[in-house]
């Protein structure tokens, strides 16, 4: 885990908002196309394809630490450097309009 914890805190410091992903995910290309509706600037917003790293297995294992969550799995969204959430939660907030008033809050969207 010694490299994966590098990565994402330098990752998460790069952008304002991150999503972690998988390509092959259907619940990855949900979140991205939620978040596509947004057309969020590639200055505040990047995924991280992370299926092909090395290291993908620790990022997942750092996910369980830094989310406080028993899942490894990917989607995993932040923003400003806080965990939002992954597909379920970010639906959830989208439905309900909160995706937007916290994007809105970090200073991305109008």
């Amino acid at each position: 885990m010694a490299d994966a914890i590098p990565f994402i805190d330098l990752k998460l410091k790069q952008r304002k908002v991150i999503l972690f992903s998988k390509s092959y995910s259907p619940e990855c290309k949900m979140v991205k196309m939620i978040l596509g509706q947004y057309k969020l600037s590639d200055k505040d917003y990047e995924v991280v394809e992370i299926e092909k790293r090395q290291d993908c297995v620790q990022i997942e294992n750092y996910f369980q630490v830094l989310c406080l969550t028993d899942s490894r799995t990917v989607p995993r969204l932040f923003v400003e450097g806080h965990y939002i959430g992954g597909e379920k939660e970010i639906t959830l907030l989208q439905k309900s309009g909160e995706l937007k008033k916290i994007l809105k809050e970090a200073r991305v969207l109008e």
